[in-house]
């Protein structure tokens, strides 16, 4: 599959802009390359003898069993050890859930709403959970750690599916021990939700792709992780054109038939995704709720603010206050259609931002600790935390391109191609959108499962070196009468 191949080849080239981004942002935050380059060898060490347990033992009930309660473990440790209250965006949400679970939809008509109805989805969804549980911010924070480590248990089955068990056993576990999927479990953010939502979705349609069924739950997954987080575009898009690929090699092989019925359903996977943003959409305006379509909204906020060359394509105030300025609706759309027209005329200009903003999404240092401690005046905690996870990230972004070399080497262009095809789609979309570093989480456990064969394939490599070596010197032994 010639396509396969340049898109193994577009995403080693990636990747490679990734690893080496993130050292060099390590450098900068460490003030030392020496220090940056020995706590990245410490934590691809451990990263070796991770893998080298996991291989050994223990039996895979036994795994999953401790994976999960140490995994849970830290993270309601971390929910209890930081008792964070809600803020930004998600204070805004939580505050509407309260008002949701007690019957009142007053805050439907706020200019937050009325510029994100798209947020109506996670809000409701927390209003159900206030709803069962009373007004209890541990519980919505629990809640999100079980869907934060049902991403990790996914991400086993996934890697052992395509890879082998070790490789699910090792994704799993770097998903689970990644310091941010930790420190953003006492945040009360949609992502927790909707990544294990779009990564089940995924996982069912790979699972069985010659059933009906498995796609159509696959549809259902994608298309209930888009009302809690709007990027399922990029998932519908990726096994689109990862179908259409698979497509196209059957019907160059003469099976049209099982090309045909594989277009049929994913067909039918669309429809069902269609039908389900339709259905809440459809419902919350005919119970009152709100007046917009959830697809409604500030149209080009993003792009105006991804656009800005001057803050590198950052949330930033100047752009806040020049839409603020303007009426919603058409006058404003229009505003900033006008806006992003105007950095659009300088091609050269656009150019270098986009690499910049290749560059700061992928490399630079993650927000989470800021996230999670931000206003808990915890400084130097947030400062030890956001360090020590800069060394995690560059060893993942290493293991990450290794493996798609090794990937393009062997041939191996099925299952993984289509998580491949997820991080370049979302990645190129942030090349035109606003960016912030805690939006790479969405795209993680694709960054883990490519890990974790880079991790396996290094390992293996070091035990055929060791085992060659001590064949070798059992022989010089035996040939000179030890």
């Amino acid at each position: 599959m010639y396509g396969a191949r340049l898109f193994l080849t577009i995403g080693s080239l990636f990747m490679a802009v990734v690893f080496v981004s993130s050292f060099v942002f390590t450098v900068d935050a460490y003030g030392s390359f020496g220090q940056t380059l020995a706590s990245t060898v410490c934590c691809a060490l451990v990263a070796l003898l991770i893998a080298h347990v996991l291989n050994r033992r223990p039996g895979s009930k036994t795994f999953l069993v401790l994976f999960i309660v140490i995994g849970m473990g830290l993270r309601i440790g971390w929910i209890f050890l930081n008792d964070a209250p809600p803020r930004s965006d998600f204070l805004f949400m939580y505050n509407a859930a309260q008002e949701a679970a007690a019957g009142s939809f007053g805050f439907a008509d706020s200019a937050y709403f009325t510029s994100f109805p798209y947020q109506f989805g996670f809000t409701m969804y927390e209003a159900a959970i206030i709803r069962l549980f009373g007004d209890s911010l541990l519980a919505l924070k629990v809640i999100g750690a079980i869907f934060n480590m049902g991403t990790a248990v996914i991400l086993y089955f996934t890697g052992a599916r395509l890879f082998n068990e070790t490789c699910g056993r090792i994704a799993s576990c770097f998903y689970a021990f990644y310091l941010p999927n930790i420190l953003m479990c006492s945040v009360l953010t949609n992502q927790h939700l909707s990544v294990f939502l779009f990564f089940l979705g995924c996982s069912l349609m790979l699972k069985r792709r010659g059933s009906l069924l498995s796609w159509l739950w696959a549809g259902l997954a994608i298309g209930l992780g888009q009302l809690i987080r709007p990027i399922g575009v990029v998932y519908l898009s990726g096994i689109v054109l990862f179908a259409l690929l698979e497509v196209w090699k059957k019907l160059r092989e003469g099976r049209r038939r099982k090309a045909w019925r594989q277009a049929g359903m994913l067909l039918a996977m669309i429809g069902i995704y269609a039908v389900i943003q339709w259905a809440a959409s459809t419902s919350l305006q005919n119970a009152g709720v709100t007046q917009q379509a959830l697809s409604d909204g500030d149209k080009y906020w993003k792009f105006m603010v991804g656009l800005n060359a001057k803050t590198n394509g950052g949330w930033n105030i100047e752009d806040a206050q020049y839409a603020n300025s303007f009426a919603f609706g058409e006058e404003r759309h229009e505003a900033e259609l006008l806006r992003i027209k105007e950095r659009l005329e300088n091609k050269t200009e656009v150019l270098f931002l986009m690499g910049r903003k290749l560059a700061l999404m992928w490399g630079s240092g993650d927000s989470s600790a800021y996230w999670s401690l931000d206003g808990t005046g915890r400084y130097q905690l947030e400062r030890s935390l956001s360090m020590a996870e800069r060394p995690q990230y560059v060893v993942f972004c290493g293991f990450a391109l290794f493996a798609l070399l090794a990937l393009w080497r062997a041939g191996m262009y099925r299952g993984p191609l289509l998580y491949i095809l997820l991080l370049l789609i979302y990645a190129g979309a942030h090349l035109a959108i606003e960016i912030q570093t805690r939006y790479r989480l969405d795209l993680m456990p694709a960054f883990m499962l490519l890990a974790s064969y880079g991790v396996w394939q290094t390992y293996n490599s070091i035990r055929r070196a060791a085992s060659s070596l001590d064949e070798t010197t059992k022989d010089a032994a035996g040939g000179i009468g030890i």
